[in-house]
């Protein structure tokens, strides 16, 4: 039997038989059964029987196909991605609700403006709260109709779903440390309900989830994957300096195992800590003061705690933010609307971005080329990064820089320490952008 008449099964996993194949099987079963006369035209009966029961044949191949490939969370899908997030302890997740708010402004200053960041805490006014989170920043000035902008519910699952016309309202703490409104007032409204959480999280998703669940239990990526899974936390890494064998140090290979160690030896009857750096999504507070929405950091030592061993305690840190900004002339062709452009390539560098991890840089070619596949832009001139280093910092791992902004050269990265995660914002002074036309 060659491999062509391998179905079922093999090696190479599961060959599907084609309902060529099927209705070629049947037709030569056929004639060894009734003769090599017996009439198998496309117009006789026992052919129309033939090729109805090659239908129903090839979809119980189909059916086989899909119960085997059930078994492997790479290739599962729906129901069968389920089961075997039961096996491994971890069941598929609501969604978080979506919707829009308008934002009103009342009582400022004639001429002035406000920015409401992105990650601004609205609540609805009587208990239960149910508290939302802005996804992009908002202008709001003295006069001007209001401002319609997304939002996604801080809890995930049907109860931060919101009705239609419900009393909203800035979240008080979390608006007093972060706001600078002065006599003026915001009133958020939803003329539209915010629905989504009843929804299950996509099998994409819920497969990636499933391939980092980690097989042991005190490793750093058992810990970073429960780290990662807390409310609020955009990014997470471990430094653990007495956790393992560096086999990054040249001396590496050359000690004799039980006469040398590693690396610094832990002295017996000390505690034994180990830093982790946390990255949180905008708007989220860090410490239970910074607002209502339960604080990433008790989150983080809680769940830490629980996959800790004896004696061995964490040092929670909150990741060095470096917003980024850049500045260059762009060429666009006659007739585009260099606002549509411009706004365009800042949301595609946002997005850009926000996908990056801690200490990944920002890499000057992906930024050129964002901005030639834009419609309308025939050239990029003396494109440079910018960043603005953070002004504090908790922790600092391998360099972190502190101080001015920085203007890099044209073709250089923005590189970025471990403890640096990158942030782009859509409203931030650090956007030089000249556009002009061709």
């Amino acid at each position: 039997m060659n491999d062509l008449d391998r179905f079922g099964v093999t090696t190479e996993g599961f060959v599907l038989k084609g309902i060529d194949r099927i209705i070629a099987d049947q037709q030569a079963r056929a004639r060894a059964m009734f003769g090599e006369d017996v009439d198998l035209t496309s117009g006789s009966a026992l052919r129309k029987v033939l090729d109805a029961a090659a239908v129903h044949v090839h979809e119980l191949w189909r059916g086989l196909e899909a119960q085997y490939y059930a078994n492997f969370v790479t290739t599962a899908q729906g129901p069968g991605l389920d089961l075997l997030g039961t096996d491994l302890g971890l069941p598929r997740r609501f969604l978080q609700a979506t919707g829009e708010v308008s934002l009103t402004l009342a009582g400022a200053e004639p001429e002035r403006r406000f920015i409401l960041p992105e990650g601004t805490v609205i609540e609805t006014a009587e208990a239960p709260r149910k508290r939302l989170r802005t996804t992009a920043a908002v202008r709001l000035s003295a006069g001007a109709p209001p401002v319609t902008v997304g939002v996604r519910a801080v809890e995930r699952g049907p109860a931060g779903n919101v009705a239609a016309g419900v009393s909203l309202r800035l979240e008080p703490v979390w608006a007093q440390l972060h706001l600078n409104l002065g006599p003026a007032t915001v009133t958020p409204a939803n003329p539209e309900p915010v629905t989504g959480g009843e929804l299950l999280e996509p099998d994409d998703a819920y497969r990636s989830r499933l391939l980092g669940v980690p097989r042991t239990l005190w490793t750093q990526e058992a810990v970073l994957a429960q780290i990662l899974d807390v409310p609020g936390v955009r990014d997470a890494a471990i430094f653990d300096p007495l956790g393992g064998v560096d086999a990054s140090h040249s001396r590496f290979h050359t000690f004799l195992f039980g006469q040398r160690p590693f690396a610094t030896q832990r002295q017996i009857g000390s505690p034994y800590y180990f830093d982790v750096v946390v990255a949180v999504e905008p708007g989220w507070p860090w410490r239970r003061t910074d607002g209502d929405i339960p604080a990433v950091h008790d989150a983080v030592v809680e769940t830490v705690r629980q996959w800790r061993p004896v004696s061995i305690f964490p040092n929670v840190n909150p990741a060095n933010q470096v917003d980024v900004g850049i500045r260059a002339a762009l060429v666009v062709q006659p007739g585009h609307d260099p606002d549509a452009i411009k706004g365009e390539i800042l949301a595609a560098v946002q997005a850009r971005v926000d996908r990056l991890r801690l200490g990944r840089g920002v890499l000057h070619s992906d930024i050129v080329l964002i901005a030639r596949s834009t419609a309308g832009v025939v050239d990029v001139q003396n494109l440079r990064l910018r960043r603005c280093a953070p002004a504090f910092g908790d922790v600092s791992h391998s360099g972190a820089v502190f101080g001015n902004a920085q203007e890099l050269s044209v073709g250089e990265n923005l590189l970025l320490a471990p403890d640096e995660i990158a942030r782009f914002a859509l409203d931030s002074p650090l956007i030089d952008i000249q556009v002009s036309s061709q």
